[in-house]
């Protein structure tokens, strides 16, 4: 394929076979570390990638090196992360928070100016949306909203009813439908990666039928060759199924089986995927530091220990309430982040709820509610706010540029390979 790849002539035909070597190098990953060895061979794709006009063969070229496991430079002085909590209806709340972000950019789009998004469950949805979609945060919000309408509004019978037949409240099958609706069904994760700029995108859900519960990350992006990262995951599923199983959340939609994993929400055991997204942010870029990490929570509230009603005891159905509380708590990553980052790389924004809003919360006035809150949470934390797009705004040093186009020169002329 390697051979083929050099005697190609044509433009079309460097498609295919691109897509043959794509298909190669995931089907037998031990190869990629040969490519990536080959001067010769990296040598073709980067200067084809810096030479030719053509935005699909532009395309092909940057799938092929992301399955090998090639990574670009930061855009900024380091690597910039935005991590994105689970949440369900209350994703409102983050985009809010979001839009408030971009304003104080005063210009580019929040998604440009991320290295690697992460998001899980609700999370999930708004890293595709603005992440692989590109779509304005406004665009996202109208598109949240319709979904949620759309899947949320269900009889209590027939709620009742798949409960018991299928330990799904809510209609799988419309859910899918939605979800091919708004984003497309020929879309794999690893398609996102064809755009220039295009962030790194992790996708986290919950693997249920191995002997432990584990993350599992849908990945636009491979490994460089001779790392290995903690988490299984993969690249070849589509979006929409990446997000059916990041969001299957226990009794509100059915489990996802992909091949032989099977999948439930990610947010029963990472709500908060801040600590996944650092872990997978250092497998591909080990020797640069971070600029920017910025969690985006969609909600909490301040629990005060009730001292005019002390018990002695819970009741089964608290007992399962507080295990549901603490698998999906947030608060305790964020606690550990604050602590290992510095305080001017790392941002939490998280505001808080004057009520208990649930996952699958429809009213327009608790809705309209959510708003209120988010947007007090925003005036109040302004500055914060304002510190977090200086931090992001950082560019590199001029030593910096000079260094990585030097380097990216060297690779263009097969004289300079990245250690792996």
């Amino acid at each position: 394929l390697n051979k083929f790849l050099m005697n190609t002539n044509s433009n079309e035909l460097t498609k295919l076979r691109l897509q043959e070597i794509c298909d190669h190098f995931i089907e037998y990953p031990s190869t990629r570390i040969i490519a990536m060895q080959n001067k010769r061979f990296m040598k073709i794709l980067l200067k084809c990638l810096h030479r030719t006009d053509d935005e699909e063969l532009k395309g092909d070229i940057r799938k092929c090196l992301s399955v090998i496991g090639y990574v670009n430079y930061p855009k900024g002085c380091g690597v910039r992360i935005l991590s994105i909590d689970g949440g369900g209806t209350r994703g409102m709340m983050g985009l809010e928070v979001l839009q408030a972000l971009e304003d104080a950019l005063g210009g580019p789009k929040v998604a440009e100016m991320f290295d690697h998004i992460v998001g899980v469950s609700t999370g999930g949805i708004i890293a595709i949306l603005l992440g692989a979609k590109k779509y304005s945060i406004k665009h996202c919000k109208e598109i949240y909203m319709s979904i949620s309408k759309d899947l949320f509004t269900q009889g209590r019978f027939s709620g009742v009813s798949g409960l018991l037949l299928s330990h799904s409240y809510y209609n799988t099958k419309k859910w899918i439908d939605i979800l091919i609706k708004a984003i497309g069904d020929d879309w794999t994760i690893l398609d996102s990666c064809r755009s220039l700029n295009a962030p790194k995108l992790s996708i986290i859900s919950c693997v249920v039928n191995a002997s432990m519960l584990q993350p599992y990350i849908f990945r636009n992006y491979e490994y460089p060759p001779g790392r290995d990262g903690h988490f299984r995951g993969d690249c070849r599923d589509m979006i929409w199924q990446a997000l059916q199983a990041s969001t299957a959340a226990p009794g509100y939609f059915e489990e996802v089986l992909l091949g032989s994993v099977l999948h439930q929400d990610g947010g029963v055991l990472a709500n908060n995927p801040t600590a996944i997204a650092l872990h997978e942010a250092r497998m591909l870029w080990p020797n640069e530091r971070f600029q920017c990490v910025v969690s985006v929570g969609n909600g909490h509230h301040v629990n005060e220990l009730d001292t005019t009603h002390i018990k002695s005891s819970t009741g089964v159905q608290e007992k399962i309430t507080r295990i549901v509380d603490s698998a999906t708590d947030t608060e305790l990553v964020h606690l550990c982040m604050h602590d290992l980052l510095p305080a001017n790389t790392y941002f939490r924004l998280n505001p808080y709820m004057s009520f208990p809003y649930t996952l699958d919360e429809i009213d327009p006035d608790k809705l309209a509610q959510m708003q209120k809150d988010a947007r007090l949470y925003i005036r109040r934390n302004h500055a914060k706010i304002e510190d977090t797009a200086e931090a992001l705004l950082i560019r590199p040093s001029k030593m910096q540029l000079i260094s990585r186009q030097l380097r990216d020169f060297s690779e263009r002329h097969g004289l300079y390979t990245r250690s792996f």
